[in-house]
């Protein structure tokens, strides 16, 4: 505990999901976390859930896919706190519809807050880091990055474009001492999160056994904490332009220790490679309602 006390972090999409347990975990390590997303009422929770641990947690309401309001959200957290020491770009939105079904306005979106919101706020916030000597980047990315998906013609992109935005900033930010890395998402064994869309409240109205599938707060606060705060303690003289599995940076740091996967990572930066693969016979994808339908190929 307390390895991230008198860090300022900032964690956006942390009202629900994969950003509400690394907002707890930072909370827990001592850091003043700054939740952001869109629902209030979701951001309270997160707020709560730290609070409650003796954490210090401050709540903005903001829609990411605004330049305005990425600003405004500057203000509010340097008027504050007088810095940013962690940006965690955690954010992400949806439309789960096919090519022929995304508007202009989905596609639009989908990129303002996957893509342009990081660039903007790792742009508006690194006078404050380079003021503090330094500091973390931390975007949260998908397999979507890896490889297309159906329903997916707006997301992927995104992720995509997320990962060539990591690197960019990793060479660029170095000799500020800021460290720039990518960070899968990921759930502990066994376990999955929930569907990006669904909202706290939707999901507490699913069948018992659909939510004992989904990863609680806990459940991830528990496995992940130490590759999260492995993430917000790096700066341009650590490990920097790293694409990073959760689970996996996780049993890296239990199997060998700290210093081996620093020591593993350092001085090294991250080059995509396109491999071959077989096209499947049939995929399943997920729809706006939470549902799935089935593509065949034959």
């Amino acid at each position: 505990m307390g390895r991230l006390e008198g860090k300022v972090v900032l964690v956006t999409g942390s009202g629900r999901g994969f950003g509400r347990s690394i907002a707890i975990a930072y909370g827990r390590e001592g850091a003043t976390v700054v939740s952001v997303a869109r629902t209030r009422s979701e951001l309270e929770g997160t707020a709560e859930g730290i609070r409650s641990q003796g954490g210090e947690a401050m709540t903005v309401s903001v829609d990411l896919a605004f330049e305005g309001e990425i600003r405004r959200l500057r203000d509010v957290v340097l008027g504050a706190y007088g810095g940013l020491d962690v940006l965690v770009n955690n954010a992400a939105t949806s439309p789960w519809k096919t090519v022929e079904e995304t508007t202009v306005e989905n596609w639009d979106r989908t990129m303002a807050v996957n893509l342009r919101a990081p660039f903007l706020l790792s742009k508006v916030f690194l006078p404050a880091m380079k003021a503090r000597g330094g500091g973390s980047v931390i975007n949260v990315s998908s397999k979507s990055a890896e490889m297309g998906f159906v329903a997916e013609s707006a997301y992927c992109p995104s992720k995509y474009g997320l990962e060539g935005l990591t690197q960019c900033l990793a060479l660029e930010l170095k000799p500020h001492n800021v460290a720039v890395n990518s960070l899968n998402v990921s759930a502990p064994e066994g376990k999955r999160l929930k569907p990006t869309e669904l909202t706290l409240a939707e999901a507490d109205m699913l069948p018992e056994k659909i939510k004992a599938s989904y990863a609680s707060d806990e459940s991830m606060v528990g496995a992940f904490t130490d590759a999260w705060v492995f993430l917000a303690l790096q700066d341009g003289n650590g490990v920097t332009g790293q694409r990073f599995s959760t689970r996996m940076l996780a049993s890296l740091l239990e199997k060998e220790g700290w210093e081996a996967v620093v020591a593993r990572r350092l001085g090294r930066l991250t080059r995509a490679v396109y491999e071959t693969y077989e096209f499947p016979r049939s995929v399943r994808y997920q729809t706006p309602g939470g549902g799935w339908k089935e593509l065949k190929f034959e």
